[in-house]
């Protein structure tokens, strides 16, 4: 996406496996960058984007900063003197985590490299790549990393807020609850639709303008404003036939989950009695 706005791929760097060299291949044909690994890269950028598992970081960001020409900054002399490759650190070195802050790179801010985070609040999943135009990136870590975040989000036509680091892992628990843990209830809601008798091919279709109304009146007027249905009306008796119904099932926790939270963060009526049914 970078590379369609203009921005240059020199390096793409990966393990050295088989499988790791082949997709970053892949990936280097169509942005016209070089594959390479840790140990032969020669970091000709200005910013470094380290795309890997967030176990990987720490790792990574200690493997980089191990290599003697790392340096912020050009070479010293004495290096150019032994005839050493011109290889110097970028002036900034960014991970894409949502749940870790720019501390993970400690490593490299001791060489002196300016280290920050870049978060995309989006979902990405195999076979759909998404548009990052309209999205929000959340930000931190020093000055430098900052602003080169905020330009490339901004080059993506996508907006930046810069997020406290301690507050990292609330703000990507967030972004779970957003996507894929909204995926599961709705996977959980398609499996008591199926025992329900709904034809399979039909099922989603009927799920889609009541799903699509719902987000689009919580993301207008609010949670609140968007509740509905038997716990808003404080139909006692049918949700005591759903949970009737549901018994015995998976699906079974994932409603009485749900409906322990409604009772205390909804405007749910007949409150109480909805509470002792989970009782």
């Amino acid at each position: 996406m970078l590379h369609a706005q203009g921005y240059r791929v020199a390096e793409i760097i990966a393990r050295p496996n088989a499988a790791s060299q082949r997709k970053a291949a892949a990936l280097a044909r169509k942005v016209g960058a070089v594959v390479t690994t840790l140990g032969k890269a020669k970091f000709d950028c200005e910013v470094l984007w380290l795309a890997v598992p967030d176990a990987a970081i720490a790792e990574v960001a200690q493997g980089l900063a191990a290599l003697p020409e790392f340096l912020a900054g050009e070479l010293p002399p004495e290096k150019l003197q032994a005839g050493n490759p011109l290889r110097k650190s970028p002036p900034v070195v960014l991970h894409a985590s949502g749940a870790l802050s720019s501390e993970v790179l400690a490593a490299l801010a001791g060489r002196g490299v300016q280290t920050g985070s870049a978060h995309p609040m989006m979902t990405f999943v195999q076979g759909s790549p998404p548009s990052l135009e309209g999205a929000w990136f959340a930000v931190e870590g020093a000055p430098a990393a900052v602003r080169a975040a905020r330009a490339m989000a901004a080059a993506l036509g996508a907006h930046s807020f810069t997020i406290e680091p301690g507050a990292k892992a609330l703000y990507h628990a967030f972004g779970a609850m957003l996507s894929p843990m909204l995926a599961t209830e709705l996977e959980a809601a398609e499996q008591v639709g199926l025992r329900a008798g709904i034809p399979r091919k039909e099922l989603r279709r009927i799920m889609e303008p009541i799903v699509l109304r719902t987000v689009q009146n919580v993301l207008r007027n609010g949670a609140g404003k968007a509740f509905s249905g038997p716990l808003a009306r404080g139909d006692v008796g049918t949700v005591e036939a759903h949970l009737e119904a549901l018994k015995g099932s998976a699906e079974l926790g994932v409603y009485r989950a749900l409906m322990e939270y409604a009772t205390e963060a909804m405007p749910v009526k007949r409150a109480a009695e909805m509470k002792k049914l989970l009782r």
